[in-house]
C-alpha cells in the first residue's frame, strides 16, 4: 500500500467538535485486499469529537468469495464487522488509561488514514474453514457430491506402513 496516499482519510481539521458520520466506498485493491474481496466496501465511521481526541466507530461491510474446502464450489462469505479506535493529539492522552489503545496524531497532520485498520478488520473475518454450510445434523450442504478421494470417512483407516511400527514393544 502506498504509504503517502490515503485511501480512508478522516480530515478531523475544520470539523467541529461533536459527532460526525462520514460514509466511504473503497475498492478492494486500493487497500491491498486479496483477489478474493471482488466487492467494495462499505466503510461507515461515527466520529466523536472534542479539542484533544477524536473516537472512531468504524463499520465496514464486503464479501468474498473463496472455494468450499469440502466441494471446492465458491463460497460467498459475508464480512460485517466493526471497531474502536481513539485518535489523541500529542500529550493530551489521559493518564491512567491504557496507552496501546490510544494513537497519537500530529497536530501538524489533519487527516488521519484507517485504510490499515479497516484491511485487518476485513481479513480477520474470514474463517478458517470456508465451507457451504452444514444442516442441523452436521452434514454438509455442498451442491456437489465430494469426491470420495477427498472424503475423509471412505478414506482408508489402516495403513500398511505403519504396521511395522505397531509390531514394536514399547512397554520394556
Amino acid at each position: 500500500m502506498n504509504s503517502k496516499q490515503k485511501h480512508i482519510p478522516v480530515r478531523l481539521a475544520g470539523l467541529g467538535d461533536g459527532v460526525h458520520e462520514l460514509l466511504f466506498t473503497v475498492s478492494p485493491a486500493e487497500i491491498d485486499l486479496p483477489a478474493e474481496f471482488q466487492q467494495e466496501l462499505a466503510v461507515r465511521i461515527d466520529l466523536d469529537k472534542t479539542h484533544s481526541q477524536a473516537a472512531l466507530h468504524v463499520f465496514v461491510q464486503t464479501a468474498a468469495v473463496y472455494p468450499c474446502d469440502r466441494c471446492l464450489e465458491p463460497v460467498t462469505i459475508p464480512v460485517d464487522t466493526d471497531f474502536r479506535l481513539v485518535y489523541a493529539h500529542d500529550n493530551s492522552a489521559e493518564h491512567g488509561e491504557d496507552e496501546s489503545e490510544i494513537r497519537q496524531i500530529d497536530n501538524n497532520d489533519p487527516v488521519i488514514d484507517v485504510s490499515e485498520d479497516v484491511r485487518d478488520a476485513a481479513l480477520l473475518c474470514i474463517p478458517m474453514r470456508r465451507i457451504c454450510g452444514e444442516d442441523e445434523n452436521g452434514e454438509p450442504t455442498c451442491k456437489d457430491a465430494i469426491p470420495p478421494e477427498h472424503n475423509a470417512e471412505t478414506q482408508r483407516t489402516n495403513d500398511p506402513r505403519w504396521d511395522k511400527l505397531k509390531s514394536l514393544n514399547l512397554d520394556q
